[in-house]
């Protein structure tokens, strides 16, 4: 029997500057280091544009968080936690 943990975590993203921002590489960012262990699936469920605000665009990024509780491989070491 699969025993999986599912949860989301909502992010705030603002962008000064479009030029100097890989918004793909910034997801895939977000994904891995919220990733508590190396089974985890990180995945991006929603990416909400809030509006501007103070010349820069505001974003809420919600990533779906899914883990196997039976496998959850070694903990990943995190720099950003």
């Amino acid at each position: 029997m699969i025993n999986v943990k599912k949860s989301q975590v909502f992010i705030e993203l603002d962008i000064a500057n479009w030029d100097n921002t890989e918004f793909g590489s910034t997801l895939y960012e977000m994904c891995e280091t919220n990733k508590e262990y190396e089974n985890d699936l990180v995945e991006v469920h929603q990416v909400v544009f809030l509006g501007k605000r103070k010349s820069q665009d505001h974003y809420l990024i919600i990533l779906n968080i899914t883990q196997d509780i039976n496998n959850l491989g070694k903990p990943v070491e995190n720099s950003y936690r």
